[in-house]
């Protein structure tokens, strides 16, 4: 690592560091409160009802109607396998092996999504992958659209079956921008579709309350939020079920089986309500930091361009946190890395592509071309981030782009 000090961690919607108030709520079941919560002794009912406390709080935070609709799984890519594959397992099963399941998506979803949507089609089901404009933004007339053609197709055919699943994320993760799920939500609802949004980079950095939102189902992610990193929740509303993904024991009400991760899970909802204490505040001071980084950057780098809905867009429009550009003629993974000497964590994308050659599937589906795409940047700000890491982010950062730019050219 380098010897830069202070070494300014800014990629934080890849991981973020574990809360001591979370840590310190967990350490006691992984030392003395070990009991598995489906014994029947006490140190079992001990566990049992920490249990049950963590998951009360988990849905009081998540606006749910009650504790029952939330599941513990093991993040979010467990979460969006599982609504995914629960759904077209629930389309089966209601309408027979015949049927076609359809799922409607977006373009810019997290891999976790698109990947397992890749893998439903290669087993017969039919995925629609709305567009997005040039702020990475779903437009809801494209969801009306892609319904009512399902619609008519199913009228044509005389079987009438709904969509299996609409599923649109609540915020990028690269970008930043926020789509509008509860408008998503009211469109699929009217065409007899269940709808779900992965909002594992929105829970604990914006308001997310499921009710509000009227959404089916919502996956997400305890380490986004100063949680600790494999744990995460699936919620899904009364009266929409879906088959396990995973067979075994009876935990999760029968819905997910596996040893509850008792430690992870107290430490989640701690982090969670941390989050949400404090939640009003942060974004106003986060985003008022993140806006001071984009303008020194948009004034002191040449040939760079904010990617995602514009920070004027406020709090509905984009994260308090996430400021990502395109650097032209720039490689972003050599930025990085020369960034990573300086002194600053940033990343060129989502964590999760790294190692990839291609260019970002987000910000090509947003019209931006592959030669430009490659030079993307993404800084996303702590939640104790100050004006003197802004500052020094914004000397760092145009000095290694200049390193970058020379180094290209010598190439």
């Amino acid at each position: 690592m380098t010897d830069i000090m202070p070494y300014i961690y800014a990629d934080n919607a890849a991981t973020t560091p574990l809360s001591p108030r979370a840590l310190e709520a967990m350490t006691p079941h992984l030392t003395r409160s070990f009991g598995n919560p489906s014994g029947i002794h006490r140190m079992a009912r001990e566990a049992a009802v920490a249990l049950g406390e963590a998951r009360g709080t988990m849905a009081r935070l998540l606006g749910a109607e009650h504790a029952g609709e939330i599941y513990f799984t093991s993040g979010g890519s467990e979460s969006d396998n599982w609504i995914l594959r629960g759904a077209v397992r629930r389309f089966r099963d209601a309408y027979g092996e015949r049927a076609v399941p359809h799922i409607v998506t977006s373009a810019i979803e997290h891999h976790a999504i698109l990947h397992c949507c890749q893998a439903l089609e290669a087993e017969g089901v039919r995925v629609t992958y709305l567009p997005v404009d040039a702020l990475g933004r779903v437009h809801p007339s494209d969801l009306e659209r892609a319904l009512e053609e399902h619609d008519a197709r199913e009228a044509a055919a005389g079987t009438n079956a709904p969509a299996a699943l609409v599923s649109i994320m609540l915020a990028n993760n690269e970008v930043g921008t926020i789509e509008p799920v509860r408008e998503l939500a009211a469109i699929t609802h009217a065409h007899g579709a269940p709808f779900h949004t992965d909002a594992v980079q929105a829970v604990g950095h914006i308001p997310v309350d499921v009710q509000d939102l009227d959404v089916d189902a919502l996956s997400l992610s305890g380490h986004k939020f100063h949680g600790p990193r494999g744990i995460g929740a699936l919620y899904l509303r009364e009266g929409f079920s879906i088959p396990p993904l995973i067979a075994g024991g009876a935990q999760e009400r029968g819905e997910r089986a596996g040893t509850e991760n008792l430690a992870g899970i107290v430490g989640m909802a701690t982090a969670l309500e941390e989050a949400c204490e404090r939640l009003a505040a942060d974004m106003t001071r986060i985003s008022t930091l993140r806006d001071e980084l984009v303008g020194q950057l948009l004034e002191h780098v040449d040939d760079i361009r904010l990617t995602g809905a514009p920070i004027t867009a406020g709090p509905e429009g984009r994260l308090p946190s996430i400021a990502s550009f395109t650097c032209n003629d720039v490689d972003g993974e050599l930025l990085v890395v020369l960034l990573d000497r300086a002194g600053v964590a940033a990343a060129t994308g989502s964590a999760c592509s790294t190692g990839s050659t291609e260019p970002s599937h987000v910000l090509t589906a947003m019209g931006i071309d592959a030669t430009t795409a490659r030079g993307a940047l993404r800084l996303s700000l702590a939640s104790n981030a100050t004006a003197e890491d802004i500052a020094l982010l914004s000397e760092r950062i145009p000095t290694c782009v200049r390193k970058a730019r020379l180094i290209n050219s010598t190439r």
